[in-house]
């Protein structure tokens, strides 16, 4: 990609030369808190949206994670590769990436913001009603017990 030294410049030990890479090969580089970890395995599915491509999901599968947690983020960094990449990919571009780790055919999520306290929800009436929880993402959270279809809920912070 990159040429960093000119012929016959001076190069120091541990200085790079060059940023060398494949146009036709990325890997996704994702950064996962300690705590979720233990949900990731190799192959797992992973949606991606990039900020170049607003709207649009690739897909990848997990290819690595490396077994060694940084200190100071307190995060392990797993690899993802495209299954199915964007027409053009440039280095360091960011994204946010989704790694399934569970997938059900019915179930009953709402916003994560409509929870309070990892077990309430308010009601259209301003009763607070407990709940119980399943899977969660940063966007929604499953409901598995305290809700049913015909349950009117708010936002607590509106």
């Amino acid at each position: 990609y990159q040429l960093l030294k000119e012929p016959g410049e001076m190069v120091l030990p541990q200085e790079p030369v060059a940023v060398v890479g494949a146009i036709d090969k990325f890997i996704i580089e994702l950064q996962i808190d300690e705590y979720d970890i233990s949900k990731i395995a190799m192959g797992q599915k992973v949606l991606v949206n990039m900020d170049s491509y607003k709207g649009q999901v690739f897909e990848a599968k997990v290819s690595a994670v490396i077994p060694f947690m940084r200190e100071a983020s307190k995060t392990f960094t797993v690899e993802a590769i495209f299954t199915k990449p964007p027409p053009k990919l440039y280095p360091n571009l960011s994204l946010e990436a989704n790694i399934i780790i569970n997938e059900k055919q019915k179930a009953m999520t709402i916003p994560s913001t409509y929870l309070i306290q990892n077990k309430y929800v308010l009601t259209a009436n301003k009763e607070t009603l407990e709940v119980k929880i399943g899977v969660k993402s940063l966007e929604f959270v499953e409901i598995t017990e305290g809700l049913d279809l015909e349950s009117e809920i708010i936002n607590p912070l509106q």
